[in-house]
Parts: structure tokens; C-alpha cells; sequence
């Protein structure tokens, strides 16, 4: 009878639940959304810890702990049963690049990516699930070639996604790459810089891992997986003082401020010193963005980056847009996927607790746009 109820609620009204999932290696996020011919609403959001070692160097190992999690998450905070869910995949296995082909339809191009692939994969293609988005279908320098954005993750990253969120109890609608759920959140973000002829990185900085991902004028043009993110904060704050990683992460949220030029603002003798550590740091962040701006700039003979937006948790450190601006000579922005999407009414959280985790939310906002 509740089955039949449900149908006709859904003849009536029709609308259309998705859930994004992003499972960090630090804190599992849901979002839900509901679309209906008014639009799309955000509905309700929930997080929680990730299990400890479930997850590594982004690859799930422990698929079991993980799924329940999730199932209690969904439980606690009242998600609709057997919701439909959006999840996504990222890490140094996922590959992501332009390449040239020879010129062929769309067609064709399915059935020659895989051969095609092989030279850029660190595995072998048959243990891949590739694709290929043509980019320009003919070349300025080559009228018979095209350029492909060649897209690559391992079958197991992929399976072992889909078994986790099975084992919640939801259905697995879809498993993307993570670039693509930061340039669906780029719109909401930004819809001008999404659609104009601009240049924007964006970088998200995770826990464990933080990624670079250049658009240009609405196509991902380059990405790649860096090994500074949060953690790395954390273990210099902790070997330096000798905590333990907890109590390194508790003064890292609660006393880390990165100190700009021109700021005179006093700060306390713990807040000096622990930016003192977190130099060598912030340091190498930098090194490893230049870098991949040269790299992206050599290759694609490119104009330079025009606006960076800073995503991931680590983004909410203290001042890490201003200190970036300065040290790459590029506007850089704290990024805020709910900037033009309603988030009054959301359930599972208060709309200001929400927007102060907006950085932290690009993920799963754009999975969850789907």
C-alpha cells in the first residue's frame, strides 16, 4: 500500500531526489536535492567522520566499514530510503589529459580510446574504464588531427565505489571523476566564470590530498593530483611541537593564521610560531601550483591563469586567499557553491553552519547537480 501511495505522490507531484556523496579521507559529506519543474532545491545535508584507514592515498580499502557508515549517516539524519546517489573518484590513478588522435566521429573514437590510451596509462587499459571527449575536432597546426581529453580510472576504483554505496542501502546512479563535480560547483560558484572565455584553477585542498584542475572557458583543460593538503599542515605543526596528530589538528583550526604583507594585526606568540612552522609548507603549495601553470601554459601555449578559486577544507585556513594572491600575483577566491543556490530551509543543518562549510562543499554540491 505505501508502495502504491508512493507512485501516485510521484504522478501528482513529480520531482526527482539525488544525492551527492563525497567520502573524503577525513569526512564523509551527503547532500540532498530535490528537482520539480520549479527548479532545483537543496534539501538536506549531513557529514561525518570517515572511518579511520578505510581509505588510502584515495583508494577505498575498506569498503564494508565505509558502507555502513554511510547507511548510519543516511539512517540518522532521516535520507530517504534507498536514496539515489552520486558519488565520485579522484587520486594519482585517475588520469585526465589532452592528447591528439587522428580525426574520427564520435563513434569511432569509442571504440579507438582504449588503444589509443595505453600509452599514457600507469596500468594497463584493459583493468581501466576509459573515455574520450573530443575537444577540437580539427587541429590549427594538423586539420587531420583532433584533440581528446582522455579520461581514465581504474575498474577497481570504480567497483569498489559502487560496492560501498551498496552496501548502505542506496543505489549507486553514478561514479564521476571529482574534476567534473568541481566544474558542475565552478557554475554554481561562479556562472560567469564558467561560461566566459576565462582561465580558472581550481584548487581543492582536501585532507589528504589536494588536486589542480584548470578550465578554460568551461572545459577542464588540465589536472593533477598534489601531495600538500591539510595533513601536511597538521605533521609539521605536531613534529614541531611535539603533539599528537589530534592535538596538532586542534591547534591548527584554532590558532593557525597565515600572516600577509602589510597586516599589522597583533597576534599572539602560539599564532606567530605556529605560522613560523607552517612556512616550509605553504611554501611547497606554492611551488607545486607555479608549476603546474608553467606546465599548463608551455603545453597549451596558453595565457597565464586568470583567477584561482580555493575549495576543500583546507581553503578555510586564515587568510590562505590573501597569502596565494600575493605569492602567485593571481586573484584567488575562497570558493562558495552556494552563492546563487537557495539554502534557506535545508534540514540536517542551520543555513549559516552550511555556508561557513561552503569551501569544503564543491564536491559534493556538484555531484549532487548531477
Amino acid at each position: 500500500m505505501d508502495r502504491i501511495r508512493k507512485i501516485f505522490k510521484q504522478l501528482l507531484n513529480p520531482s526527482e531526489e539525488i544525492c551527492g556523496l563525497d567520502i573524503g579521507s577525513n569526512t564523509i559529506k551527503a547532500l540532498l536535492t530535490e528537482r520539480d519543474k520549479q527548479g532545483i532545491r537543496l534539501t538536506r545535508f549531513a557529514s561525518c567522520p570517515t572511518p579511520p584507514a578505510s581509505i588510502k592515498d584515495g583508494a577505498i580499502v575498506d569498503a564494508q566499514a565505509l558502507g555502513v557508515a554511510i547507511r548510519e549517516l543516511f539512517q540518522e539524519n532521516s535520507f530517504p530510503e534507498e536514496c539515489r546517489v552520486v558519488s565520485a573518484v579522484s587520486g594519482q590513478s585517475v588520469v585526465i589529459r589532452p592528447i591528439r588522435m587522428v580525426r574520427m566521429s564520435e563513434k569511432e573514437l569509442a571504440g579507438a580510446i582504449n588503444y589509443q590510451a595505453e600509452q599514457y596509462l600507469p596500468y594497463a587499459a584493459s583493468d581501466a574504464q576509459i573515455s574520450g571527449i573530443i575537444l577540437q575536432e580539427s587541429l590549427p597546426d594538423d586539420p587531420n588531427q583532433m584533440e581528446v581529453l582522455l579520461i581514465s580510472a581504474p575498474k577497481e576504483m570504480m567497483d569498489n565505489t559502487r560496492q560501498l554505496i551498496r552496501i548502505s542501502g542506496a543505489l549507486s546512479e553514478a561514479v564521476e571523476l571529482e574534476p567534473f563535480a568541481l566544474h558542475r560547483a565552478l557554475k554554481a560558484n561562479d556562472p560567469e566564470l564558467y561560461e566566459g572565455n576565462k582561465t580558472v584553477a581550481v584548487i581543492n585542498l582536501g585532507a589528504s590530498a589536494g588536486s589542480i584542475n584548470i578550465y578554460k572557458a568551461g572545459l577542464l583543460r588540465h589536472n593533477r593530483t598534489i601531495s600538500v593538503a591539510g595533513n601536511s599542515f597538521t605533521k609539521a605543526i605536531g613534529q614541531a611541537l611535539n603533539l599528537s596528530f589530534e592535538e596538532a589538528e586542534r591547534f591548527k583550526l584554532e590558532k593557525c593564521v597565515i600572516r600577509v604583507e602589510n597586516d599589522s594585526t597583533p597576534v599572539a606568540p602560539t599564532t606567530m610560531r605556529i605560522f613560523n612552522i607552517i612556512v616550509p609548507v605553504l611554501n611547497e603549495l606554492v611551488r607545486d601550483i607555479q608549476r603546474s601553470f608553467d606546465y599548463y601554459q608551455s603545453r597549451e601555449k596558453a595565457q597565464s591563469v586568470d583567477v584561482v578559486i580555493l575549495s576543500g577544507g583546507t581553503a578555510r585556513m586564515k587568510n590562505l586567499d590573501v597569502y596565494l594572491t600575493n605569492e602567485l600575483s593571481i586573484e584567488c577566491q575562497i570558493a562558495n557553491p552556494f552563492r546563487n543556490l537557495s539554502i534557506e530551509g535545508i534540514q540536517g543543518i542551520a543555513a549559516d553552519d552550511l555556508e561557513a562549510l561552503a569551501p569544503m562543499a564543491m564536491v559534493v554540491t556538484g555531484l549532487a547537480l548531477r
